[in-house]
C-alpha cells in the first residue's frame, strides 16, 4: 500500500471514527494489530488528521462558536445570555478533561498496545449506546443544564482517552442519563470536543517539535487531513440525526461485535 493510499485510508478512518460513537483510538489499535505493516506516513501524521476533524467540527458549529464569542461583548439579551451560558458550560466541562489528560496521560497511552483491553472497552461503549436508546429522558434544555452536568460530562470525555471508549458515545450517554435533551447533547458534546482536540494537537506539536519537518510530505499529509475533514463533517450530521431518532443501537451492535472480535484476536 503506497503512502498516499495509506494516508487516504487513515484519513477516512479518522473522519468516520472520530465523531461517530465507535472510537477512533480503538480502531487505530485494531488496525495496527490486523495490519502489522501499516505505518503512518510521518511522526505527526495522526496529529494532522486530528487537525482535519477539528476544522470539520468548527465549520459545522461555526454559528454556535460565533454566537458564543459575540455574547462576551454583546448587550445583555435573552439570546446572548443563552450563548454566554453555553460558553461557560463548555469551559467548565473542559476542566475535568484537562485534569484527567494531564494526570493520567502516560497510563492511558500505555493502553494503546493492549488489544484485549480495547476489545473490552469496545463492548462497554456498545452497552452504553444500547442503553441510551432505551432511556426515557425529560429532555432538559440549555437553561436547565447545571454546573454539575457540565463537570460530569467533562469527566466522561476525559475518561474517553482510554482506547475504544468512544468520546462522543460516552459524553452523549452520560448526558442522556442526566436527562438532558438529545439535540442539545450532540451540540454540547461536539463543542466540548473543540478545546480537547485543540489541546491534544498543541501538546503533540510541542512534544514532536524537533521532528515536525522530518519526512514531511505535503501531498501525503494534505490528502489524509482533507479526507478526515470531509468525512468528519458528514459524520457529525449522521450522529446528530441518529441521536435524535434514537438509533444509536446501530453503533452499539457494531461496537459489541468488533469488541468481541478484537478480544478473540488478542486471545489467540
Amino acid at each position: 500500500m503506497s503512502e498516499i493510499l495509506t494516508a487516504l485510508f487513515l484519513g477516512i478512518l479518522q473522519g468516520l471514527t472520530e465523531f461517530l460513537p465507535v472510537s477512533s483510538s480503538g480502531h487505530l489499535v485494531l488496525a495496527q494489530a490486523l495490519l502489522p505493516n501499516l505505518s503512518q506516513p510521518g511522526v505527526v501524521f495522526e496529529v494532522t488528521l486530528h487537525l482535519g476533524t477539528l476544522v470539520a467540527v468548527c465549520l459545522y458549529f461555526r454559528k454556535d462558536l460565533w454566537a458564543m464569542a459575540v455574547s462576551l461583548v454583546a448587550p445583555q439579551e435573552e439570546k446572548t445570555t443563552e450563548d454566554r451560558r453555553l460558553l461557560w458550560l463548555v469551559i467548565l466541562g473542559t476542566l475535568p478533561t484537562v485534569m484527567i489528560g494531564l494526570l493520567f496521560r502516560k497510563q492511558f497511552e500505555s493502553m494503546f498496545t493492549d488489544l484485549r483491553g480495547a476489545g473490552i472497552w469496545f463492548v462497554i461503549t456498545g452497552l452504553l449506546l444500547f442503553l441510551t436508546d432505551r432511556v426515557a429522558t425529560k429532555g432538559r434544555q440549555l437553561s436547565e443544564m447545571t454546573i454539575r452536568d457540565a463537570l460530569v460530562i467533562g469527566i466522561a470525555q476525559g475518561l474517553s482517552i482510554i482506547p475504544a471508549l468512544s468520546r462522543s458515545g460516552s459524553t452523549i450517554a452520560t448526558g442522556i442519563l442526566l436527562a438532558l435533551d438529545r439535540t442539545l447533547l450532540v451540540r454540547y458534546s461536539f463543542l466540548l470536543s473543540i478545546p480537547a482536540v485543540l489541546g491534544a494537537f498543541i501538546l503533540e506539536v510541542v512534544a514532536h517539535r524537533d521532528e515536525l519537518l522530518q519526512g514531511f510530505d505535503p501531498l501525503t499529509y494534505g490528502i489524509g487531513t482533507i479526507a478526515a475533514g470531509i468525512v468528519g463533517y458528514w459524520s457529525i450530521s449522521v450522529l446528530l440525526n441518529m441521536t435524535r431518532s434514537r438509533r444509536l443501537s446501530v453503533f452499539a451492535y457494531y461496537c459489541i461485535v468488533i469488541g468481541i472480535v478484537a478480544f478473540l484476536i488478542a486471545s489467540r
